[in-house]
């Protein structure tokens, strides 16, 4: 039978030669049996995931994979809705300030395909009765995505008067509508127009 390797002594901490595997004491640094030199132990490199080098894709997917398989669906979720919001609902309303004219209440509805706009107008300036040579319009500019604009005109109307007559102090209504899909902006703006154009009014003459 071959010798067995001798028993360390008691009271000293021994370990084993990583070349010959005999027990030396756990200070020496060359091996007193076959002469080679005992290198410290490396400790663990803990990994670094901005730390210079190639990093470790495996480790990297253990510690942070479940983060990302967390965050992706909400991530996308929130992504998905931002982009139809641009493309089916964001809407954009700019009103050019009149103070004459104020329009006030602006709101907006989809309905189907169609982008609705209802607003309210207040005569601050000047009577415009009815059967005059004068009307209040709403001006609505369209700004579609493909830059392409279109103006329409509108005539905000009170509950006692036609449409574009507004006395000092009353308060009319308009609504206007567009298509919802490609409008990215809508501009309203007021304005006092000429029915008559410039043309004077012949009065009859009588018999």
């Amino acid at each position: 039978m071959p010798d067995m390797p001798p028993q360390p002594p008691k009271g000293e901490e021994y370990t084993a030669c990583p070349h010959c595997t005999m027990q030396i004491p756990v200070e020496d640094q060359v091996c007193p049996h076959c002469l080679q030199e005992i290198l410290p132990p490396e400790r663990p490199r803990r990994l670094r995931p901005l730390s210079p080098g190639r990093p470790d894709l495996t480790a990297l997917w253990e510690r942070y994979g479940r983060w990302v398989k967390l965050a992706g669906p909400a991530l996308l979720a929130v992504l998905v809705l931002a982009i139809v919001y641009q493309k089916w609902v964001a809407h954009s309303v700019k009103v050019v300030p009149n103070s004459s004219l104020p329009i006030q209440q602006v709101e907006k509805e989809r309905r189907g395909d169609a982008l609705i706009l209802r607003g309210t107008v207040t005569n601050r300036g000047d009577d415009i009765p009815d059967l005059s040579l004068r009307s209040i319009a709403v001006i609505v500019e369209f700004v579609y995505r493909s830059g392409r604009r279109e103006k329409k005109t509108v005539f905000p109307k009170t509950r006692f008067r036609g449409e574009g007559a507004l006395l000092r102090g009353e308060t009319g209504s308009f609504e206007v509508a567009g298509p919802a899909k490609e409008i990215r902006e809508v501009i309203l703006r007021t304005e006092v127009v000429d029915l008559g154009m410039g043309r004077k009014l012949i009065r009859p003459r009588g018999r």
